[in-house]
């Protein structure tokens, strides 16, 4: 089982007060930026178990890990979006191509 760690992607995206860009801004991007790439192949890999999982509870407990990396995706992607626009264009083209090589077949 493939297991990507997203909390402390949550912690960033979910404090209060966080307004963008400060004068660590190159560190919040990057932190953004791991931010969508651990939950878009966390989302990929936890769709994998998902059609091969068989209990109940199992099938539960991804379909909530399945919604919490597309939170955690979206939420970095508004932020990027605002503030970096042209990197955030980059980013998904590269993690398109990365997951099309990996997966062969990918949810978008």
């Amino acid at each position: 089982m493939a297991v990507i760690d997203i909390e402390y992607g949550r912690e960033i995206l979910e404090e209060s007060g966080y307004q963008g860009y400060s004068k660590n801004e190159g560190q919040e991007v990057l932190e953004l930026e791991m931010v969508l790439q651990n939950a878009s192949y966390g989302h990929e890999y936890a769709l994998q178990e998902l059609t091969e999982a068989k209990d109940l509870f199992q099938k539960e407990d991804l379909l909530s890990k399945i919604e919490n990396y597309k939170r955690a995706y979206f939420m970095a992607r508004r932020y990027l979006k605002k503030n970096n626009p042209d990197r955030l264009k980059q980013i998904e083209s590269e993690l398109l191509e990365q997951k099309n090589r990996v997966f062969g077949t990918y949810h978008a």
